[in-house]
C-alpha cells in the first residue's frame, strides 16, 4: 500500500470535501483524516487532506492554481 502524506488542512468537512473532489477530478486519490476533535465538534472540525506520497507535489500544484 502506498503511504499517504498530508498536503493541506481544511478548516471543516465541507471545505475538505471540495478539496478532495478537486484532486480526484485530476485523478489523484485523496483521503480525509478528521482531527481528534472531530468526535466532539462534528462538521466544524478540521481535516487533514492526504494523498499518496508520490503524488504530493502534483496535488500541491493543483491546489495552488
Amino acid at each position: 500500500m502506498t503511504d499517504y502524506v498530508r498536503i493541506d488542512n481544511a478548516p471543516n468537512e465541507a471545505i475538505a470535501e471540495l478539496i478532495k473532489q478537486r484532486l480526484e477530478q485530476e485523478g489523484i486519490p485523496c483521503v480525509l483524516v478528521p482531527s481528534d476533535i472531530a468526535v466532539v465538534a462534528g462538521s466544524a472540525a478540521s481535516f487533514a487532506v492526504t494523498v499518496p506520497a508520490d503524488r504530493a507535489d502534483e496535488a500541491r500544484a493543483i491546489l495552488s492554481d
